[in-house]
């Protein structure tokens, strides 16, 4: 016969299960199409919807973006259009995931239909992506929105992302980027016209000191141009980072 304790261990075990069981239910649904999956399935997505991702195996050694017949063992930009007759501040980009119009989906549900759920599974993403490339730093920053963006979608995209990957990599994530000025959305904008517009939009909290000679994960979610991560890393690299590598979800092809 079971002791008093025994009991109320079993009951304390069974009651545990059953909120394991409502939390994490043995069939959920996949993130892009809601279709039931088991809870198993890679990133929470279905299989179908799995394959239309586009995963960047050997991309530009500089800016990241996935190009046709890159040699890995030439350490140049040759063959990428994105580079070409371009200087960046930051030391490499890299991303996990071709953009395209399914694989947007993510993103913009996450950003514009407040699916901030995703932010971790993306945070997945980029912790597998990161130990592929054997990359180290010291510290996690974001890319920051202007507070008046911020007040209309309350929260910011890259921030969530950072903060899921900062616990997942066991690394501080400092939020030390403010964007000082409100500028125009980039993505109907040409490359010369983003650089005008965010030029000297940026600036560092009081953290200075602390940034001095680490080496930097600068995190956001797509990476077009690299306009806005180039101004921020000119910034970094200005007041002593020593290396920066940006991290994002996607990016489109060169």
């Amino acid at each position: 016969m079971k002791s008093h304790l025994e009991k109320v261990d079993d009951i304390f075990k069974y009651m545990t299960n059953i909120i394991l069981e409502f939390i994490y239910p043995d069939n959920i649904s996949c993130i892009i199409c809601d279709k039931p999956i088991n809870k198993t399935n890679t990133y929470s997505l279905c299989k179908d919807c799995f394959k239309e991702l586009h995963f960047i195996l050997d991309g530009c050694i500089k800016c990241g973006k996935p190009i046709i017949n890159y040699l890995l063992e030439e350490v140049n930009t040759s063959g990428c259009k994105n580079c070409t007759g371009k200087s960046f501040y930051f030391d490499k980009v890299i991303s996990c995931i071709e953009y395209n119009d399914f694989s947007k989906k993510i993103v913009f549900g996450f950003k514009y239909n407040n699916k901030t759920y995703m932010s971790r599974y993306i945070a997945s993403i980029m912790k597998e992506k990161l130990m592929i490339e054997d990359i180290s730093f010291d510290y996690v920053l974001f890319v920051p929105i202007h507070k008046k963006r911020m007040k209309k979608r309350g929260f910011n995209q890259a921030e969530k992302i950072a903060k899921y990957l900062g616990r997942e990599t066991e690394t501080s994530v400092i939020d030390c980027i403010v964007r000082k000025e409100y500028t125009r959305r980039l993505y109907k904008l040409n490359g010369y016209e983003r650089r005008k517009e965010l030029k000297d939009v940026f600036k560092l909290k009081d953290c200075k000191e602390e940034l001095k000679d680490k080496n930097i994960l600068l995190i956001d979610d797509i990476f077009t141009t690299g306009s806005t991560v180039n101004e921020i890393s000119k910034l970094l690299k200005r007041e002593g980072v020593n290396k920066i590598i940006v991290l994002t979800f996607l990016t489109a092809s060169s």
